[in-house]
């Protein structure tokens, strides 16, 4: 086995007593997390590749922490064989299985130990572009702490709202901007620019964040949103507070869909749909209980969550009337939120039938 456990002191290099007046004169540690759980082999080494195929800054290492989140597929069989770099190493972490949020919160805390510059996170059945590092550094070392770029999926672009909207010269958006690179192009934003587009859109995916390991501190993945909505809350709460995001258009991660364990919920007659629309139910009244978040769009986190509760409540007395049995765990997490929600849940039933709203875009 190739897997190598280095104690957080060894992860930081030694100074650089050659460096030149363009480079640093220490050497800066990224904390790649990576929370594994997979039914298949070989997904994980995909993603370790292109970790290892990262074209970094001079003065730049990577550890890379990989939360076994009891996955079916051991993390140590798909690192097998893998090729050692000088300034790129990795170590193995297992834990019983506690969902992707709390599996980034077991990396977060392990980076906060090693005494890390930078956060990089990346699931495991995703993959980096050789320059996608490189490009997140050289933004946030112009006084920025939060970076995302765009992505695609099977060969199309992402069409996030964010990206779009900053390609149509005088957009509001784009009026917030600054721009930090033509090539790209790259903008930066002032602290809580992105609040409201943050919270009415999901504009970055996971694997496309970088940010500075400062930014994290006090900051956690909710560990109650196990199926859905652990990562949108936590961008948002740092969209909220005084971080300053800067956001690239370049599609610089390739997104996989691996196990389909939150894709496959999409389809409303896999049971697990219910599961996925309760947990963003239940993110949307975090939300509501959040001054900061209500401030920056009020009228958007409620018709959200309206929207939801209605198609929460259509799936779960539907799974009843099928004979499924809904997780009832969610529905208690919802209720400490809104008390009301079992009467809720047969009105929202059947106005969903009379509106015919069964659309899957919940």
């Amino acid at each position: 086995m190739r897997t190598i456990i280095m104690p957080p002191s060894a992860i930081l290099k030694t100074l650089n007593s050659n460096s030149t007046q363009d480079s640093l004169s220490y050497a800066r540690t990224v904390a790649v997390i990576i929370p594994f759980y997979q039914k298949k082999s070989s997904i994980l080494k995909r993603a370790m590749i292109s970790v290892l195929a990262q074209r970094l800054p001079v003065n730049t290492n990577l550890h890379v922490f990989i939360i076994d989140d009891s996955s079916p597929v051991s993390a140590e069989h798909d690192l097998a064989n893998l090729p050692l770099q000088d300034n790129i190493s990795w170590s193995v972490h297992h834990q019983p299985n506690a969902g992707p949020g709390a599996a980034r919160n077991r990396g977060l805390d392990l980076a906060d130990t090693a005494a890390v510059d930078f956060v990089a996170f990346l699931d495991s059945d995703d993959e980096w572009l050789p320059q996608h590092l490189h490009d997140a550094i050289d933004a946030l070392d112009q006084g920025y702490g939060f970076y995302f770029c765009d992505h695609t999926r099977n060969e199309h672009a992402s069409g996030h709202a964010v990206i779009d909207a900053l390609k149509e010269k005088g957009t509001r958006l784009r009026q917030k901007a600054k721009v930090l690179s033509e090539q790209g192009p790259v903008f930066g934003f002032a602290p809580k620019a992105l609040s409201a587009e943050m919270i009415t859109e999901y504009l970055c995916q996971t694997s496309c964040i970088v940010m500075r390991a400062e930014v994290s501190k006090g900051h956690r993945f909710d560990s109650d949103l196990r199926v859905a909505g652990e990562d949108h809350l936590y961008w948002i709460t740092l969209a909220i507070h005084d971080v300053p995001m800067v956001a690239s258009w370049r599609s610089n991660v390739i997104c996989g869909e691996g196990l389909n364990i939150y894709f496959s919920a999409f389809d409303w007659s896999n049971p697990a749909s219910i599961d996925r629309l309760g947990h963003l139910l239940l993110m949307s009244e975090k939300l509501k209980a959040m001054p900061e978040a209500v401030g920056a769009a009020k009228e958007a986190i409620e018709a959200n969550c309206i929207r939801k509760r209605r198609g929460y409540g259509f799936l779960f007395t539907r799974a009843l009337l099928k004979g499924w049995r809904p997780n009832l765990t969610t529905l208690k997490k919802i209720q400490r939120y809104d008390p009301l929600i079992s009467l809720r849940i047969p009105f929202s039933f059947f106005s969903v039938l009379l509106n015919r709203r069964k659309s899957r875009d919940w």
